[in-house]
């Protein structure tokens, strides 16, 4: 059984130990080596070569974490799960390279997600999928399909399904209208080569949105879009006057 290090950065000893004792006993096969609870502690662990993958708080006892994450380059096989018990911060989480944002107190399904995430994302680091020169692009099948290389082999998703895609540095989800996620070690800007003339634009460094599934804009110095499977993407500033002349269009 392969043994993943885990680091859990929580400034509340209660919900570290519960979340500890929720690894090993659902899975075993990650173990906590590590313990942090202060912004310094947090620095020192994401230096931390033995550490795989973090579950980390974002306000701790000193202050947010997005803080240390500004001037933090994580390594190669290196993740992070945030834990909260504020949903404000979900956007924000995913502009920092996270796998998966759990919502406080953390239960068994949840975390399960969290989990195997992680293992859809780092055990195809470098894999035979990535490396195969039959997927080693994103291709559009026909008109209305999009060919995407995933850890099972390859997927064919309708263009019109996609609702959003989200990036965290490594790899790309794909949000679609049937609830599901495709994850895809590729980044942002290779999507947003392929669906450029598709109805689809990048409102974010993380984000790119398919217009026509845009339900809300809500203003403000970016602004926020609601999704139509009510997911809320952030919208950056510098990019809201491109996006605000499309959606004249279309809303």
């Amino acid at each position: 059984m392969r043994t993943i290090n885990c680091a859990i950065i929580e400034d509340e000893p209660l919900g570290a130990k519960s979340l500890s004792a929720l690894l090993k006993s659902k899975h075993p096969e990650y173990e906590v080596v590590k313990f942090g609870k202060t912004l310094q502690e947090a620095r020192d662990l994401f230096n931390d070569k033995a550490i795989n993958l973090y579950f980390t708080d974002i306000e701790l006892l000193d202050g947010n974490i997005f803080e240390v994450l500004r001037d933090t380059q994580l390594g190669k096989g290196k993740y992070i799960v945030f834990t909260t018990a504020y949903e404000e911060f979900g956007a924000k989480a995913f502009s920092y390279p996270a796998l998966h944002y759990l919502m406080k107190p953390i239960n068994p399904p949840e975390l399960a997600k969290a989990i195997t995430r992680y293992e859809e994302v780092a055990f195809n680091e470098g894999n035979s999928v990535e490396k195969d020169p039959k997927l080693e692009s994103l291709q559009q099948f026909g008109q209305n399909k999009l060919v995407l290389p995933t850890q099972n082999g390859t997927s064919f998703i309708d263009i019109n399904s996609i609702i959003h895609i989200q990036s965290s540095n490594k790899y790309s989800v794909v949000f679609t209208t049937d609830r599901k996620q495709h994850i895809v070690v590729k980044p942002l800007t290779r999507f947003e080569e392929v669906l450029a003339d598709k109805g689809f634009i990048r409102v974010h460094d993380s984000h790119i949105v398919n217009i026509h599934h845009v339900v809300v804009y809500l203003k403000g110095k970016g602004g926020e879009i609601v999704m139509s499977d009510e997911s809320h993407v952030p919208v950056a500033a510098r990019r809201k006057d491109a996006l605000s002349a499309i959606l004249k269009n279309v809303l």
